[in-house]
C-alpha cells in the first residue's frame, strides 16, 4: 500500500508535469513558473523526506548534473545546426527532474524522453496524414513522461529502477 505522502507527490508532480507537457506542446516553450513551483515543492519534498529515498545530497548532484548535462546537449546541438537547437525550458525541467529524482534516475529519464518524443512525433504524423512540426520537435512532453514514469516506478519500488546506489 502507498502512503498518503506518496500519493500526494504522485499527484503533485503528474499535474505539474502534465501542464508543462500540454503547453510545450501548444506554444513551443516551458513555462518558468511551473518549473519554479516544481523547484520549491520538490526542495519542501526533501526537507519532508523524499517517499523514494532521495537526499539532500542527490537532490543537488541530479539538479546541477541535469541542468549541465543537458545544457552541454543543447550547445553541442546548437553548434552542430547552426542555430538554438534546445530551449532553456528543456534544461530547467531536466534539472528539475534530477532533483526530485537524483542523479542515478537521469540516464532513464533520457531514454523514456527520447522513446516517448520520438514515438509520439510518429503518432501526430500518421494521425494527421502530415509532419506535425515544421522545424523542432517538442521535447517537454518527452522529458515530463520520462520524469513522472521513473518517479511512480521508484515510488512503487520497480526493482530496475535506480534512484540510489
Amino acid at each position: 500500500m502507498i502512503d498518503p505522502w506518496t500519493i500526494a507527490c504522485v499527484i503533485f508532480l503528474g499535474a505539474s508535469l502534465t501542464a508543462s507537457a500540454v503547453i510545450d506542446l501548444r506554444t513551443g516553450y516551458l513555462p518558468d513558473q511551473l518549473q519554479i513551483l516544481m523547484t520549491v515543492v520538490g526542495v519542501g519534498v526533501i526537507i519532508i523526506g523524499s517517499p523514494i529515498g532521495v537526499t539532500w545530497e542527490s537532490a543537488a548532484a541530479g539538479a546541477a548534473g541535469g541542468g549541465i548535462f543537458l545544457m552541454g546537449i543543447r550547445w553541442l546541438f546548437s553548434i552542430v545546426k547552426g542555430r538554438e537547437a534546445m530551449g532553456l525550458g528543456d534544461v530547467k525541467l531536466f534539472a528539475v527532474g534530477g532533483l526530485w529524482l537524483g542523479p542515478w534516475a537521469l540516464p532513464i529519464v533520457m531514454v523514456i524522453a527520447g522513446i516517448t518524443t520520438i514515438v509520439g512525433a510518429g503518432v501526430m504524423t500518421v494521425l494527421r496524414e502530415k509532419a506535425t512540426w515544421q522545424r523542432e520537435i517538442p521535447f517537454g512532453p518527452g522529458l515530463a513522461t520520462g520524469i513522472f514514469v521513473s518517479f511512480v516506478s521508484a515510488a512503487v519500488k520497480l526493482r530496475f529502477f535506480p534512484v540510489t546506489l
